[in-house]
């Protein structure tokens, strides 16, 4: 993948047949087929260790996967300094992981060609259900670790935290950076999955943005609703910062996904 040019391509995203080649892929699939439908008693393992929010005191565990691993919070590790509270993965977001958000992640991995994986960090939110059954929004970040021995890479958490203050919709959001000496991190990915994602667009740039879908030029769109072209621009520049695309086409398109259009 060569700095300066990190607007990446995902045209095979909805296509597994064009990468059927890819081991990672391939091997992840199979272990999807033998496991049998993922679920809360019979999960797709995708994290290295427990999952604990010091601040909250909290942890989420697969304990079949951590029955191998020295950092297991039923180790006695962690339990001899907090209490903390378990938590259970929503098993609707645990399926919708395991079927398109860490695809889409090996995928990412293949068509980078990323040699240092390191130089990567992961970022997304998923759903757990507390002891009183009630449910909140976590943030995770970290980075992809291939484990010797194993064919499929694990996610190695640098933060865990609970944001249920700040979203409460359904929807999981992957955003990918890759890090440089130069420059720091730098996002290079960014996908909405499940749910719906509620409207972030004002009246008056919906307004534009239907116009421009209709095949409105930005000065057709300006004398039509009695604007300068100007204000045309900064508008569209809002639109497209606010929901991260690049281009009108782009902008228009992930209005339809959303179904704001």
């Amino acid at each position: 993948m060569q700095e300066g040019n990190l607007s990446l391509s995902f045209s095979k995203l909805n296509h597994p047949e064009s990468i059927s080649n890819e081991m990672n892929i391939k091997a992840y699939h199979y272990e999807k087929a033998i496991e049998g439908k993922v679920s809360d008693l019979n999960p797709l393992l995708i994290f290295e260790s427990c999952i604990i929010d010091l601040s909250g005191k909290q942890f989420a565990c697969d304990h079949s996967h951590c029955k191998e691993s020295h950092e297991c919070i039923h180790k006695g590790k962690a339990e001899d300094h907090f209490v903390f509270h378990e938590l259970r993965v929503h098993p609707d977001d645990r399926q919708l992981w395991c079927d398109e958000v860490f695809p889409d992640i090996l995928l990412f991995i293949n068509e980078s060609h990323a040699k240092d994986l390191s130089s990567y960090r992961f970022i997304f939110n998923h759903r757990y259900i507390h002891k009183d059954e009630s449910i909140s929004q976590f943030m995770h970040e970290g980075s992809i670790n291939m484990t010797k021995g194993k064919t499929i890479p694990s996610m190695k958490l640098k933060a865990f935290a609970e944001i249920g203050d700040f979203k409460s919709d359904e929807t999981m959001i992957l955003t990918i950076f890759i890090y440089n000496t130069d420059w720091g991190y730098r996002k290079v990915f960014r996908k909405v999955y499940g749910g719906k994602y509620p409207n972030q667009l004002s009246l008056r740039e919906m307004e534009i943005v239907k116009l421009c879908h209709e095949g409105y030029s930005g000065k057709m769109i300006a004398e039509k609703l009695n604007l300068s072209i100007h204000t045309v621009k900064n508008h569209k520049r809002n639109c497209m910062e606010k929901t991260m695309t690049h281009n009108i086409t782009e902008l228009i398109h992930q209005c339809i996904k959303f179904g704001w259009l």
